[in-house]
């Protein structure tokens, strides 16, 4: 089943005009082509100049000309520029540099299959090389229009690079498959951020323009959350927004914009006048870092649009049941598997001489298993979502289901069971930021979050900002922080919730050496009642 037939099965339209577009049939086919690039030493030298630094805006890359051949077809003057983030960003002479082809840039009509621009990913971030295409069919299966993806086998100057994943690239030509009016801006996040930073445009009549975006942002910020998300519903479009966070969360998308502000588009719909976010950078999915195939459908959302509709009582049922409807409609796992096995056994064709066949098949069965389990979470998770965090007669609840967090740095983390639950975090010398979260789902009141600590030998450098061990909740700032306590000692956090809210606990340590100890039996969420029982 090629990406055309697996979409029809969703019930998704190609529409009016796609027959003769020859990029549909390039990206169902189960042939992968052989790009063979040839860039001159001086271009090889533009592009050795090249550094990534993380907020770098990727329209700076410069081009450089190549001559691109793929079988008796010769492309000349083609636009190359290095592509990549953190992570996936390589130099140009290492074994597995990422690039941009722009056929047209500097050759105007000519096209690879229809196509002005592709993607040439590394993939060094996905050993199965199908977390992509996967997902992105998802997505569009949902109803949220997503670049394509497929394979190609790429030569450098006659040094063979392998197996990488070739990207639709995202312009105007893209916007035309899905949209009627294509003049509003495309936005990029790049390394960027959030919506309220410096987003760069890839396409649109007036990239100076940031209005919509401003609107967007103070609506998100309307202290009023009762009125919020009509005030969002002026700006975004809610319904595509709602199925947006459904899918990044249930697909386990930690790197996008919901969880990590990163590897998304916002594109300006003139015929609506609403923003429309769209996904990008899908080569960690279902669980395979930092997220796992069990985390949470209720997470503390990071990107601030998310947040907005997140904490208002009407935008997070919308958002649950959402996901309720894609997880019946969308995350069919016999479909899915099955579209897994035949990308995998596309690229397996290719023979075993090829360096990463084996380390393929074992990554591609690691993803299955991961979609397998995130299936069943989520189904497990939605018939508890809609529940408030119930107290007892004491009106306390002991925390348990506790996760690590790499929040700067490098820490190290270790749970232990014997003779009593135990949370480490630990700093080996060099600035470390960790933490210990959990998410529960809390009614309107007052509470107190709190636990014992002990710290062993910590040390505090210049690099650390407001160092020591603490118990907070996401996003607040004001906790005490513990920097002595050779012995357990007890700490409290006091917060208030308007509203029911999903809200993130968390047990953290900052430090440049030393370890903190958190006890587990003692880390407990208090509901604190007034003497008049409110």
């Amino acid at each position: 089943m090629g990406i055309a037939s697996l979409l029809a099965s969703y019930g998704f339209s190609f529409g009016t005009g796609f027959a003769a577009d020859p990029s549909i049939e390039f990206f169902n086919s189960t042939n992968i082509v052989r790009l063979h690039i040839e860039i001159p030493e001086a271009g090889l030298e533009i592009l050795r100049a090249y550094e990534f630094r993380k907020g770098s805006n990727p329209e700076v890359r410069t081009n450089v000309a190549a001559t691109v051949r793929e079988g008796s077809r010769v492309y000349t003057n083609v636009a190359v520029h290095l592509k990549g983030s953190l992570g996936s960003f390589r130099p140009i002479d290492d074994d597995k540099p990422a690039l941009t082809l722009n056929f047209d840039k500097w050759e105007e009509g000519q096209r690879f299959y229809g196509l002005q621009k592709i993607s040439l990913n590394n993939s060094v971030q996905d050993p199965s090389y199908v977390s992509e295409a996967i997902s992105r069919e998802l997505f569009t299966a949902a109803g949220l229009p997503c670049p394509r993806a497929t394979h190609a086998l790429v030569q450098l100057n006659g040094l063979e690079l392998g197996l990488y994943v070739l990207l639709e690239g995202w312009n105007r030509q893209f916007l035309k498959r899905h949209f009627a009016n294509t003049r509003g801006n495309l936005w990029d996040s790049g390394s960027a951020g959030d919506i309220n930073e410096a987003l760069d445009t890839n396409s649109g009549e007036s990239p100076e323009d940031r209005s919509r975006l401003d609107a967007l942002v103070t609506a998100a910020n309307d202290p009023d959350v009762g009125d919020r998300l009509s005030r969002l519903g002026q700006v975004l479009d809610l319904d595509r927004f709602y199925t947006f966070m459904a899918m990044e969360v249930m697909l386990a998308h930690w790197d996008g914009y919901c969880l990590n502000r990163n590897n998304y588009r916002v594109f300006h719909d003139r015929s609506t006048d609403r923003l429309i976010f769209l996904p990008s950078g899908m080569d960690q999915m279902f669980g395979q870092y930092r997220m796992t195939p069990t985390s949470s459908i209720t997470p503390m959302m990071k990107g601030l649009a998310a947040k907005g509709v997140a904490q208002t009582p009407e935008g997070r049922r919308r958002y649950l049941e959402r996901l309720g409807q894609l997880a019946t409609n969308v995350f069919d796992v016999a479909r899915i598997t099955n579209r897994v096995n035949e990308l995998s056994a596309k690229v397996q064709a290719l023979g075993n001489g090829l360096r990463t066949s084996l380390q393929q098949q074992a990554a591609a069965n690691g993803l299955i298993d991961r979609v397998v389990r995130r299936n069943a979470s989520v189904r497990q998770q939605l018939a508890e979502a809609w529940t408030p965090l119930q107290f007892g007669p004491d009106n306390e609840v002991k925390l348990t289901d506790w996760r690590s967090s790499r929040d700067s740095g490098s820490p190290s983390f270790r749970r232990a069971s014997n003779p009593a639950p135990t949370f480490e975090i630990s700093a080996s010398g060099s600035r470390a930021y960790g933490s210990w979260r959990t998410v529960v789902f809390l009614d309107a009141g007052d509470y107190q979050l709190a636990g014992r600590v002990k710290l062993t030998d910590p040390a505090y450098g210049q690099s650390v900002t407001n160092g020591g061990a603490t118990v907070r909740i996401s996003g607040e700032r004001q906790a005490k922080m513990i920097t002595v306590a050779d012995d357990w000692t007890m700490i409290a956090y006091d917060f208030s919730i308007v509203g029911q809210a999903d809200v993130e606990l968390l047990c953290e340590f900052r430090a440049t050496q030393g370890r903190a100890v958190f006890d587990g039996s003692s880390l407990t969420l208090r509901r604190r009642v007034s003497a008049k029982g409110n």
